[in-house]
């Protein structure tokens, strides 16, 4: 019985594979992946300042009587 046991124990041990680069490899690719979507989303910072629409000054360019809309009160 011992000797059926050791044989399946040893099968097993053959059955495991090794990984095709170490593990500090996977860490170090996720990693400057990591970094490279960073600097991609960096690259997009303010820009709907840039491309939204100025705001003017309350009361500037409107009629008398009319508010910051050009509406009247």
């Amino acid at each position: 019985m011992s000797d059926r046991v050791l044989a399946l124990v040893a099968e097993g041990e053959e059955a495991t594979r090794e990984l095709p680069m170490p593990v500090i490899a996977y860490f170090l690719i996720a990693f400057s992946a990591f970094l490279v979507l960073l600097a991609i989303t960096w690259s997009f910072r303010n820009t709907a300042a840039k491309l939204g629409s100025p705001r003017r000054a309350p009361g500037a360019g409107t009629a008398p009587g009319h508010d910051s809309d050009g509406h009247r009160p």
